[in-house]
């Protein structure tokens, strides 16, 4: 953003129409012994302050003022970053914090996707030319909590953060405990892939989680006490949170998945009768405004005590609202049996105002999957057995709203019309998998799409990766948003046993100005150029240490939402069970540490 470029000549012109001429008419010419006097006070008054706020600004001195060409282009001056502007300078303490939490703190960055495009992409000062100054500023363990699963929510003076069934909010540079939130509800660990903070107004904000039973817990930001607790699905046994929620105005929009495709596998009534939705709550009280079901009840019997549907396509990333459209998009899953439906493994788009169908883009027909077919039950296994190829990375609303970008576990990219779903391209990354492909998350910034594939498969016991699968091409890869063309690929590899070992990217990318961040299974964080995916700085938070009060942590397997671009540094979630709870060539296994870490370590 431009400056205009003011000059000394400039200032004392403006100062002498407003001040002298106006003064020195009003005294009149024959009191022009005392004009000297008055007008040097004014000066002092009027002039002075003047002068300082001109070298704040830019001003140019008056032997260059006087030389300048007109026509000559302006200095342009970089705008302060909404971090910058906040006063926040405490060295690590741990502790109490002295004093509360500030409502008017800018935004840094909330919720998974960082906007309501889900670009993924964050401003900070953080680039190509800094980024080897990042260093640990504190950490931050949760005791008896085996994995740290969601994205922070970050203003200029507070982290809030989830860990098992806590909510936390602490102070961003010194990491002092501002208030802690616990839920009642016994095993409700807070799943939701991010932690969403929401203005109501100027003196109103609340902080939003969900939780392993579907339940949204609806916070006040000041001291964390509890606002509204309600259940945002239909299904109390198996509906859960496992996306971001994303709000607007006074609606929040939260997505809804289910526990069956493993439950159902056991259950003693079958599988399945649950499916996702979308369910849209009063910000301010929680009420239920409308809810978007994937699939109809599960009225079908496909084969008696063991089957019926239609069930599935879970929501479990998040929403992306397109506010000029009147239109919210999601992703869903696979549908757990048959029969299949056209509404899973597909992009959605919803009315914000009614939820009612504008249009849906299915990208893989006839899906159906559950974890039966994993444990040889094949009463419980579809017929045939599906991909599972879900769409868990949010849907992307990519530059100024032309094109909807998806990607699936199945490996593929698609760009969608947003006005109706059609087809702009696509483009195959890898094979695919059924933890594998394109998992949690896109990124992307105004000229490229950043995507990581893996294809692996799983021991869904031990929670071991197996091994790569046939053809499978794990890395990271920069596509051009206009045409889907490959800019750059990289497959990065770490040395394990004396073998040369390719490094796994599940967790969702995060980009900001020449930097793409990406972590790792085995808990490494790296950062790449966005120009040509060169390495520029690497991390490993899979470490053990104690924490900023004293508390053993360690860290583990980076998955899920990734890490938060937090203005001067990143915050990283380290420590992972779902799936990947184990410990080998390919992960790093469970943690229950928050590390923050900013240009230059501690102020």
């Amino acid at each position: 953003m431009a400056a205009s470029l003011i000059t000394w000549p400039a200032v004392f012109e403006q100062f002498k129409v407003a001040v002298i001429v106006p003064n020195a008419l009003l005294l009149g010419a024959h009191q022009s012994y005392y004009v000297g006097s008055i007008l040097a006070q004014i000066g002092m008054r009027y002039l002075l302050p003047l002068l300082l706020l001109c070298s704040v600004i830019a001003c140019s001195d008056s032997a260059d003022s006087g030389s300048r060409a007109a026509n000559e282009p302006t200095k342009e001056v970089e705008p302060l970053l909404p971090f910058q502007s906040y006063e926040l300078t405490q060295q690590p303490r741990g502790g109490d914090c002295d004093e509360s939490v500030d409502l008017s703190a800018p935004v840094i960055n909330s919720g998974l996707g960082y906007d309501r495009e889900n670009t993924r992409h964050a401003e900070s000062i953080l680039d190509s030319g800094n980024v080897g100054d990042l260093a640990v500023n504190f950490s931050y363990a949760s005791e008896s909590v085996n994995e740290m699963r969601g994205a922070a929510t970050v203003t200029a003076q507070v982290i809030f953060f989830a860990a098992g069934e806590t909510l936390t909010a602490i102070n961003r540079n010194s990491g002092c405990h501002y208030w802690s939130y616990r839920t009642a509800i016994k095993g409700g660990v807070f799943r939701s892939a991010s932690v969403l903070l929401h203005h109501l107004n100027q003196s109103h904000a609340l902080i939003y989680v969900g939780d392993y039973f579907g339940n949204v817990h609806a916070l006040d930001a000041r001291d964390g006490s509890l606002r509204w607790l309600e259940f945002a699905g239909s299904d109390t046994a198996h509906h859960f949170i496992t996306g971001g929620m994303q709000a607007h105005e006074q609606r929040l929009f939260v997505p809804v998945s289910s526990k069956e495709v493993v439950t159902g596998a056991f259950s003693l009534d079958g599988c399945c009768i649950s499916h996702g939705i979308l369910s849209a709550l009063n910000a301010s009280t929680g009420q239920s405004n409308w809810a978007y079901h994937t699939t109809e009840e599960a009225t079908e019997i496909i084969q008696p005590n063991e089957r019926l549907g239609p069930n599935g396509a879970p929501i479990w990333s998040t929403p992306t609202l397109d506010i000029a459209r009147n239109s919210v998009y999601v992703g869903t899953g696979q549908n757990y049996t048959e029969p299949t439906t056209g509404t899973s493994d597909a992009i959605i788009s919803l009315g914000l105002e009614t939820g009612s169908v504008n249009w849906v883009f299915q990208a893989t027909e006839g899906d159906a999957w559950n974890y039966a077919c994993e444990f040889n039950r094949p009463l419980r296994c579809p017929d045939p057995e599906g991909h599972d190829f879900d769409f868990g990375a949010a849907p992307v609303l990519a530059d100024g709203g032309s094109a909807l970008i998806a990607a699936d576990k199945g490996g593929m990219v698609y760009a969608l019309d947003p006005d109706d779903g059609s087809l702009i391209w696509s483009r195959r990354l890898s094979v695919g998998s059924k933890l594998g492909g394109i998992h949690w998350g896109l990124a992307l910034d105004d000229r490229r799409i950043y995507a990581a594939a893996t294809d692996f498969e799983i021991d869904p016991a031990s929670g071991n990766l197996q091994d790569l699968k046939p053809g499978a091409n794990p890395g990271i890869y920069a596509l051009d948003l206009a045409t889907g063309e490959l800019a750059w690929e990289i497959h990065p590899q770490r040395p394990y046993e004396g073998l040369e070992t390719p490094l796994l990217f599940s967790a969702a990318l995060s980009v900001t100005n020449d930097l793409l961040f990406a972590g790792s299974l085995v808990g490494t964080v790296h950062a790449y150029s966005t120009e040509d995916g060169s390495e520029l700085w690497s991390f490993d938070a899979s470490q053990d240490l104690d924490d900023i009060n004293q508390i053993p942590g360690n860290g583990g397997t980076i998955d899920g939402a990734g890490f938060v671009i937090a203005g001067d540094g990143l915050i990283i979630n380290s420590g992972y069970t779902a799936l990947f709870g184990g410990l080998g060539r390919y992960q790093a296994g469970t943690g229950n540490t928050l590390l923050v870490l900013r240009l230059d370590g501690p102020p």
